[in-house]
């Protein structure tokens, strides 16, 4: 490890020291106050003293201030509890997690997962401490309620999940607590433990569950938006039917959301991690403190979706086919649109509809892909003209967006949810009004006409991947935070 000077030499060893003596908060808080004198460290130079040996001397500081950093961050490693219920990627919100958990170890901080057992898990040290499977979906315990009381109890209150999670805080005594999901399979009552401990905890909000019994913010059967119950007025939920279309399902997810604010047990958290400033503005709606949000963009590796500026004649939709994605309106729009293939890569509930509206309105140039593999996806997204992203809902800061900006794709999305925070209209892509078929031909005859202007947004889709969603920035900015909630 280079050392930056025989001062520097032995600083990491007096940092671990430190550490043993007084903890890892100690050593942060010697780190955080700069490069200090007595290591050898001057903080700066005056401007134009020394003439090319300033110059050089300049370089040798910057170099030991980054061997300092190091030291300084690796002494300082914190213990991060990361929470998920999921140990596979299921979603945008597990992506995200173990991309976090990634870059964490990558800078030596030691990251303790905790999780449900499930078929899919990837390999963990820690498994022995998951919780036991359980799932909500389809016509599996959700529907059996009135037989099995002690799976509307996990839902509610899971005793299991605190017991588990209260050995293993003893265990491994973490210094802070990241939660992603942790509804239903582990139920909040993990945060009582945190409490009782004295350990600080943030969550990063991926869907709208502390706001929507839902989670979605929207009646599915009718793909309409509802938000009856951001402001607390939970029985909502049971009016509308919003959870599966079932009243039991309902009832049992506006209980959960009452019980939660009567013990008032998220008040535990003390800052919510925010993708999309839309979402930050339903919690404050809700009630939370605006000192306890804090917006950051996802972070994704950008070397997994490389930049490909040349492209075919083609564009795409990727993702989940259900009616809340806007896919309907993407095919009604393509029948005034110019020749130029679409590509519909993914699967799901709405497909068998698609293929019907495509074969009756003889939309030759439409192509479904199904699922494909990671590789497949990249190398089909890389040679895309642009991607659209005509979602019907308040989408929150979609992963779609951020891979096709890394891959220099311009989107064309929804004035829903983050998706505007993301899309600069004419610069790195369009927007336009959900399911306004008419407008998104317009938008998709303009990309197709103009290839000059299409690879300039293609430039600026890549240049915002730079600036926003680079992973050693995010890095920086969570380790803000984090340091933030430490003592």
């Amino acid at each position: 490890m280079a050392s930056g000077g025989s001062n520097a030499g032995s600083l990491f060893s007096r940092l671990q020291q430190l550490r043993k003596r007084n903890g890892a908060a100690a050593v942060r808080s010697h780190c955080r106050e700069g490069i200090p004198a007595r290591h050898g460290f001057r903080r700066n130079l005056p401007a134009g003293a020394g003439g090319d040996s300033n110059r050089f001397t300049r370089r040798a500081l910057a170099g030991r201030r980054a061997a300092y950093r190091t030291e300084c961050e690796q002494a300082g490693a914190m213990k991060i509890l990361m929470i998920d219920k999921y140990h596979f990627i299921k979603g945008g919100a597990e992506r995200y997690y173990f991309e976090l958990k990634r870059i964490l170890e990558r800078h030596g901080h030691e990251v303790i997962p905790f999780s449900m057992h499930h078929p899919e898990n990837f390999p963990s040290d820690w498994s022995a401490h998951f919780v036991s499977y359980i799932e909500y979906n389809g016509n599996g315990a959700l529907h059996k309620v009135m037989e099995a009381p002690k799976v509307f109890g996990r839902m509610l209150y899971s005793t299991e999940a605190k017991a588990k999670v209260e050995k293993l805080v003893n265990r491994v005594k973490p210094d802070l607590v990241h939660l992603h999901m942790i509804d239903h399979q582990l139920s909040p009552s993990i945060l009582h433990v945190f409490q009782r401990h004295g350990i600080p905890v943030m969550q990063t909000c991926h869907q709208y569950k502390l706001v929507c019994p839902s989670y979605r913010l929207l009646i599915m059967r009718e793909n309409r938006i509802c938000e009856k119950c951001v402001t607390g007025n939970f029985y909502h939920a049971l009016l509308e039917r919003c959870h599966k279309d079932s009243l039991v399902a309902s009832a049992m997810v506006a209980a959960e959301s009452y019980l939660h604010k009567w013990m008032k047990i998220y008040d535990v958290i003390r800052l919510f991690h925010v993708p999309s400033r839309f979402l930050g503005d339903k919690l404050l709606q809700s009630g939370v403190d605006a000192q306890r949000v804090w917006h950051q963009f996802y972070t994704i590796e950008m070397r997994d979706f490389p930049y490909s500026p040349e492209f075919d004649d083609y564009f795409v939709y990727y993702g989940r086919l259900s009616e809340e994605k806007g896919i309907m309106t993407l095919l009604q729009a393509l029948r005034n649109a110019p020749i130029s293939k679409l590509m519909i890569i993914g699967d799901g509930p709405q497909r068998p509809a698609l293929e019907q509206f495509v074969a009756k309105h003889d939309l030759k140039n439409v192509v479904f892909m199904g699922n494909r593999s990671a590789q497949e996806l990249v190398s089909l997204v890389g040679r895309a003209k642009f991607v659209v992203v005509p979602s019907e809902w308040y989408d929150n800061s979609p992963l779609v967006i951020y891979e096709s900006f890394s891959m220099g794709k311009p989107v064309i999305a929804t004035r829903m949810g983050g998706m505007p925070e993301l899309i600069e209209d004419g610069v790195n892509g369009r927007l336009f009004e959900a399911k306004d078929d008419q407008a998104l031909t317009v938008l998709i005859n303009d990309m197709l006409r103009d290839e000059t202007r299409l690879k300039a947004m293609g430039r600026a889709a890549r240049q915002t991947a730079e600036r926003e969603f680079d992973p050693e920035t995010h890095y920086r900015k969570m380790l803000v935070a984090y340091q933030s909630l430490l003592p």
